[in-house]
């Protein structure tokens, strides 16, 4: 008779599952893991848990891309100090090992921590830099050493301006996307200076920018690669047909509505139903 069938009582023997070892992944597959995590969280937790981890969370691959101009330790309650962001971000510079390939700040980013950056990420191709009050003189030292260079975004940074952009044409020749936003503030009229300088470029983004027509006509002729221009809130520009003939290359155009700007200031710091600044560099890459 089979033993389920009898009439006495049948005890089955449960074998405990066994516990799983995390720490004990190969270096390989934790990496791969990490890859998933984005540079903040390593750094505040999946590298802290215990020595493999941690000796993963230094792969140097894990640290081309740092994202740190996003994350809920910027803002609101979890809002860390600008001491410790400025930790943050140079233990993963150093941990790139000269590999690091995009970097994004904001308003904790120092004077310091561009030096630092321009000191030991020759391999850097995108910045973005958002609400920072960086001077000019720290700026253009980091970009005079990023000759790889080819996306910046520099929003709402009052003090880069005059002659940064001259110098970054002429440092980073292989440039190819450029957005510029200015604040309230206006900017310096020579902000756009430089631009036209930059050869290889094939985006653009303007918004708040004193440039007048004619400098904006300088830049498009002296970019003849330019396949989208976006110009927002620049009243100093008259859109015209003579500008939208110059202007009949390139694929995608953004201007302002077809009218004399010089008298109309926007009751708006920037365009009300602007996506642009969200999802940057995802905007930029699928276009």
């Amino acid at each position: 008779m089979p033993p389920f069938l009898c009439s006495h009582s049948y005890e089955m023997e449960v074998q405990p599952e066994a516990v799983r070892d995390w720490s004990d992944l190969p270096l390989d597959v934790l990496a791969l893991v990490f890859a998933k995590l984005g540079a903040v969280d390593i750094l505040m937790g999946a590298g802290l848990v215990c020595h493999s981890w941690l000796e993963a969370a230094k792969v140097p691959s894990l640290w081309r891309y740092v994202d740190m101009e996003h994350h809920d330790v910027l803002r609101g309650k979890k809002k860390k100090s600008r001491d410790v962001l400025c930790a943050m971000a140079k233990a993963a510079v150093d941990r790139s090992n000269g590999q690091l390939e995009v970097f994004a700040g904001s308003e904790f980013v120092t004077d310091q921590l561009l030096k630092y950056i321009a000191e030991r990420s020759p391999s850097l191709k995108s910045l973005s830099l958002d609400y920072c009050n960086v001077t000019n003189e720290a700026f253009t030292e980091l970009i005079i050493k990023l000759p790889l260079l080819e996306e910046l975004l520099i929003s709402l940074c009052p003090f880069v301006d005059g002659d940064a952009y001259e110098v970054t044409s002429r440092a980073c020749a292989q440039l190819k996307r450029l957005m510029l936003r200015q604040g309230s503030y206006g900017g310096i009229r020579d902000g756009a200076l430089g631009i036209e300088m930059m050869h290889e470029l094939r985006y653009l983004t303007l918004v708040n920018s004193n440039i007048t027509t004619e400098e904006l006509v300088a830049i498009i002729d002296g970019c003849p690669h330019m396949e989208r221009l976006c110009v927002r809130n620049c009243c100093n520009i008259v859109v015209d047909g003579t500008l939208r003939a110059k202007c009949s290359r390139i694929k995608t155009l953004i201007l302002p509505p077809l009218q004399h700007m010089q008298n109309v200031r926007s009751r708006y710091i920037f365009h009300p139903d602007d996506s642009l600044f969200t999802d940057k560099f995802d905007d930029w890459r699928s276009s």
